[in-house]
């Protein structure tokens, strides 16, 4: 049972993405299909899915950005970080995608697309993270979409 859901579908492309900031910070982001289930068999779109996935962050301060940060206290693990947030603009981004191939005998094969795009940055003031980094918190907008793959 569990095979036969893991392996209905594959990755098939990983782009990472990134946001560069207004302190020079770059964060990159990564979006994962982690689940996939047909909904419906027929609709406008062909067939429905609904699809589970996770993200992920990586930050690259600036040396002048961990220098500020330097004497924060640090977040400790599972506690609520202060409410002190600063807004960041994004000078600069690029979407992160991840692209699966779906088979399944009855309904053929769909190309499953996640994009994830930054649209709101934000840095607490008051903490950094264990790895000495100021503490950010990135919202984006999901985009999934699917396409059925013809004549293979």
């Amino acid at each position: 049972m569990e095979q036969e859901i893991i392996s209905k579908f594959k990755v098939d492309k990983v782009d990472l993405g990134f946001s560069k900031l207004e302190d020079n910070t770059l964060i990159v982001h990564r979006v994962a299909v982690v689940g996939i289930q047909v909904v419906e068999e027929s609709s406008p779109f062909g067939v429905e899915f609904e699809i589970s996935f996770t993200t992920g962050i990586s930050v690259y301060p600036s040396p002048q950005i961990l220098e500020t940060f330097k004497n924060k206290r640090i977040l400790k693990p599972g506690e609520r970080p202060p409410d002190s947030w600063r807004r960041m603009e994004i000078k600069k981004k690029k979407s992160a995608v991840e692209e699966v191939i779906f088979e399944d005998s009855k309904l053929g094969k769909y190309r499953i697309t996640v994009e994830i795009e930054p649209v709101m940055v934000s840095v607490n003031t008051e903490v950094k993270t264990i790895r000495g980094e100021p503490y950010y918190v990135v919202r984006w907008a999901p985009k999934v979409s699917w396409r059925k793959i013809e004549g293979e």
